[in-house]
């Protein structure tokens, strides 16, 4: 799957929806922005420019506020998504090596992209999850995975695509592998 493939199909008529719903001055942002993603996963450009063509908010003043707070994203998500604690005791306990780990697995060579190739799982780094107990931790698909090193959290990322019947990057499918 390549990136275009991830690029969500944006309704003009929707996102026109939630302006009337939600108002078009520029206190409606964060609301707007909110319907948007939580509709597509991210905040598409054809959906933004929908946003300044409809409302009074100016481009500069939508794009600061959806890079200003962390919930936003302006690219695609991949099928699931990976969360990788990153606070104080997931941090000493060896976060970063979590986030080697699962990159390698997930074909992620550039630091500026998330998102494996393939499009089946987005990585994302959180301040707290709120498991300091069980550090590090990551949550895949809302499924909690705790004190892992980076070979379990590789372990755990397999079974996870085995079970949602996901293709990790550089893996063969079960027909591919018969043949």
């Amino acid at each position: 799957m390549d990136k275009s493939s991830l690029e969500a199909h944006v309704e003009p008529e929707k996102v026109r929806q939630w302006i009337a719903e939600i108002g078009s001055d520029t206190s409606a942002a964060v609301p707007i922005l909110q319907a948007i993603q939580g509709e597509y996963g991210y905040l598409p450009r054809e959906a933004m420019d929908l946003v300044v063509a409809n409302t009074e908010i100016n481009a500069s003043q939508l794009y600061g506020v959806a890079t200003f707070y962390a919930q936003f994203r302006l690219n695609p998500v991949g099928r699931h998504l990976i969360k990788i604690c990153h606070g104080t005791a997931c941090h000493v306990q060896g976060a970063d090596r979590l986030n080697t780990s699962l990159r390698h697995i997930l074909g992620i060579d550039d630091p500026e992209r998330d998102t494996a190739i393939n499009g089946s799982y987005t990585m994302e780094n959180v301040a707290c999850i709120g498991c300091c107990s069980l550090a590090p931790v990551m949550v895949v698909d809302g499924e909690t995975f705790p004190n892992l090193k980076g070979a379990d959290a590789q372990r755990a990322l397999r079974n996870h695509a085995r079970v949602h019947n996901e293709i990790l990057p550089g893996q063969q499918s079960d027909e591919e592998a018969r043949a």
